[in-house]
């Protein structure tokens, strides 16, 4: 039998087991939450320590944690259904050479926060940035809704340049360089 894909870790989230992009995840913290419950290695060892429960435990926190942030969940859902590994820098590269204005806005976007002298500047620049994600997440329901897996990849790919002007926006203090990661 094949290895568990993670929405298989989640039966209550995900009946069917196969891989979708749409989840409740208020539904998905709860059951991650009782299934931890189950098999974290604190609770599971008392009660079996002849069972692999630091095992289980580490590949439920990781399904949770991959299926639970849209970014890794578009990304996890395209490796599953077209065998893409948009994790890969060099996949995602290719996907964005395509669109140099998506490239230059971002570094427009990158080159005004590093401008920015005030935490009233980041803050137009994280709201503008939120909306965007939104936007994207959006985006993702109806391309993944209509298996559009070319508009997914192009939007899972554009979802992570923005998510990690998010990262960048985190990390920003008068002054400082931040660095642009793709």
């Amino acid at each position: 039998m094949s290895q568990k894909t993670m929405f298989q870790w989640f039966p209550k989230t995900f009946p069917s087991g196969t891989p979708q992009w749409k989840l409740n995840s208020s539904l998905l913290r709860k059951e991650y939450r009782q299934l931890q419950a189950q098999v974290h290695p604190d609770v599971a060892g008392l009660q079996n320590s002849g069972n692999n429960s630091e095992e289980t435990s580490a590949q439920l926190n990781k399904a949770y944690n991959v299926l639970s942030h849209p970014l890794s969940r578009a990304q996890y859902l395209i490796q599953c259904v077209k065998d893409i590994d948009l994790n890969n820098d060099e996949v995602s590269r290719q996907a964005t050479n395509s669109d140099p204005i998506l490239l230059s806005k971002i570094i427009d976007v990158h080159e005004s926060l590093m401008d920015c002298e005030t935490e009233e500047e980041v803050q137009v620049i994280r709201k503008e940035n939120q909306d965007r994600l939104k936007d994207l997440e959006l985006r993702l329901d109806e391309q993944f809704a209509a298996k559009d897996y070319d508009g997914a990849i192009s939007t899972t790919v554009e979802l992570k340049y923005w998510s990690n002007l998010a990262e960048a926006i985190k990390e920003w203090a008068p002054g400082s360089r931040l660095e642009l990661h793709h």
